[in-house]
């Protein structure tokens, strides 16, 4: 699955690091400690920078989605927020 599924990921983060023997940095509910939305949930905003067109890059907003995905959560360690870019781990 590669989608986002919040309860499907924190279980699969948890048992990727009970498998590998790596601290569960990740928050167990899910929620960053700093921004307070769910890491595993997809946010989409709009970001000032540059847009690929047919004559060249112009600078505009661009469409960016963050959030830790199942196929993620149960194939890497996390660290961080993807979000706010918060660390856990320092």
């Amino acid at each position: 699955m590669n989608g986002y599924d919040s309860n499907l990921a924190r279980k699969k983060q948890a048992e990727y690091c009970r498998v590998n023997k790596v601290p569960h940095f990740a928050p167990e509910s899910g929620r960053c400690w700093r921004c307070h939305r769910n890491i595993y949930d997809p946010w989409t905003r709009m970001n000032p920078g540059y847009i690929k067109t047919d004559t060249g890059y112009v600078y505009g907003d661009v469409e960016v989605t963050t959030g830790i995905t199942v196929d993620k959560a149960e194939k890497e360690l996390v660290t961080g927020c993807p979000h706010c870019n918060r660390s856990y781990c320092d």
